[in-house]
């Protein structure tokens, strides 16, 4: 669910040209300032010791909430292309360890960022292709256990349907309520097929590289906010998909579409040695 807000020339062309018009209601584009989890509950703090909070500076030097994104490193953390299209490095922090985003526990560790490393083949507007790693300036540190690294899936590796994961985030509890969650946020979810997801879009661009998951009934999902964050199997804990977009939040009839990390397996791989 694309969790962004998106200049108005993207929309536009997001409607006409990429997606049919009879489709140009949907919500290919959330607002990531105002994050939930729809239909789910309380994380216990550093239950998932990957998860973060990609942060941008306001006028004022306060930082708010943009994104979600996951650990697989002490140096990187993998996100949504579309959380940093319109982001800069310099105003950009990531924190770690983090629960309540009010409220210090002293676990959070706090790292700002080297460098965006956007896929080469990102679309802005059919999101294929929308994943990020981000490189940080100073290692985090491990040997709390608050926080640390999610296993990444092998290359190609399929997740069956039916397959329960858990899905992360700050996002809001319902598509457009201003009431924002303050802590971390779960909510479990099972994996539907390409065919049901696309069944339930209709005709519009659905790549392989995107996965899909949520209850035909709704009212479990990710929502605005939650961008960028994990999507993951619990045993073995690993990171199946990120938060890309969807239509609104926990609409009955559709679900919400991941970029798959088993797409991008040797990609991350390769970034991360190179860089």
């Amino acid at each position: 669910m694309v969790k962004f807000v998106a200049v108005i020339g993207v929309i536009l062309l997001q409607s006409l040209f990429a997606h049919p018009p009879t489709r140009n209601d949907l919500s290919w584009n959330r607002n990531v300032a105002n994050p939930l989890i729809v239909g789910g509950e309380e994380a216990v703090p550093n239950e998932f010791p990957f998860m973060v909070s990609m942060q941008s500076r306001a006028i004022g030097g306060s930082y708010d909430h943009r994104c979600g994104g996951a650990v697989i490193n002490e140096r990187w953390i993998v996100s949504a292309s579309h959380c940093t299209e319109n982001a800069l490095v310099s105003a950009t922090r990531i924190v770690a360890g983090e629960h309540s985003l009010s409220t210090t526990s002293g676990y959070e560790q706090l790292s700002d960022v080297e460098l965006f490393v956007m896929h080469p083949d990102y679309d802005t507007v059919t999101l294929e292709n929308d994943i990020v790693l981000i490189k940080l300036l100073s290692p985090l540190d491990f040997t709390s256990g608050k926080v640390g690294p999610i296993a990444l899936p092998a290359m190609g590796q399929e997740t069956a349907a039916g397959t329960n994961v858990t899905v992360t985030g700050w996002g809001n509890l319902e598509f457009n309520n201003p009431d924002r969650p303050d802590v971390l946020n779960k909510v479990s979810i099972p994996i539907v097929t390409d065919m049901e997801c696309r069944r339930s879009y209709g005709p519009i661009n659905m790549f392989d590289s995107f996965i899909c998951a949520g209850v035909p009934e709704g009212g479990k999902d990710s929502c605005n906010g939650d961008s960028g964050g994990p999507l993951f199997t619990s045993q073995p804990q690993q990171l199946i998909g990120i938060v890309s977009w969807g239509k609104d939040c926990a609409l009955p009839g559709y679900y919400g579409v991941y970029t798959e990390i088993s797409y991008f397996s040797d990609w991350i791989e390769t970034t991360v040695a190179n860089n």
